[in-house]
């Protein structure tokens, strides 16, 4: 397990500026089938991978398989030209209703809004256009001759654990907590269930609902964002 530093223990502690709150609030949210209604990755893999990634997946959660080298693994078995595959996304993944208007409504308000993900900048910049928020996500490279490879997020934190993740997302939350904001975590996957825990409020849907009701952790479902401010 990662041994922490002076300084990283001293941006990660809880009692930062005494806790003091800042009085805005942090709107932290997953991409992939939360921003999302279908997860680019399941479909992009589903559509391109030469391989049964499923069964990579299944080896990952029995513990036998590290989570980034099973992004890894399934990133180098996905065949296909830089343009299809960002075409064959954008035309087959639709945006949860209401995710701009929410946005713009998050910023009259004064308040952050930061995209947490496993996934892939450049899946998620094919949606978000010209929606400047700031994101903690992965990528990948087109290598040419149908090949990629798996880019790790650039500007990810130090993990607060040993579950070797590309991106911490208990990290991130942890970081606009120690910078005085009320953090809301949007979430729908079985990746957001550690980063969740550790927020003041969960909005949570699909999988991560699931995962956290059978946990009695508190939370609120979601299916859109029409109603969420």
């Amino acid at each position: 397990m990662k041994k922490f530093s002076f300084l990283e223990k001293m941006v990660y502690c809880r009692a930062f500026a005494g806790g003091k709150m800042n009085g805005r609030k942090c709107y932290i949210l997953d991409f992939d089938g939360t921003v999302t209604a279908l997860d680019t990755l399941v479909v992009a893999f589903d559509k391109y991978c030469i391989v049964d990634w499923r069964e990579l997946e299944n080896e990952m959660r029995a513990g036998r398989k590290e989570r980034h080298q099973t992004l890894v693994d399934e990133v180098e078995s996905m065949k296909a030209e830089k343009d299809e595959l960002f075409d064959f996304i954008r035309k087959n993944v639709p945006v949860r209703e209401g995710f701009f208007d929410f946005v713009k409504k998050v910023r009259e308000n004064g308040d952050e809004i930061v995209i947490l993900s496993g996934g892939f900048r450049s899946f998620a910049e094919l949606f978000m256009g010209n929606t400047d928020v700031e994101a903690y996500i992965n990528d990948i490279k087109y290598l040419g001759d149908k090949n990629w490879e798996l880019v790790p997020c650039r500007n990810a934190l130090p993990p607060l654990c040993d579950r070797n993740c590309s991106n911490c997302k208990r990290a991130v939350v942890e970081k606009y907590k120690n910078e005085g904001f009320e953090t809301i975590y949007f979430g729908d996957g079985e990746t957001d269930f550690c980063g969740s825990r550790y927020a003041d409020k969960i909005y949570a849907t699909d999988e991560l609902a699931e995962k956290l009701a059978s946990e009695n952790v508190k939370f609120t479902y979601f299916k859109d964002y029409k109603d969420i401010l």
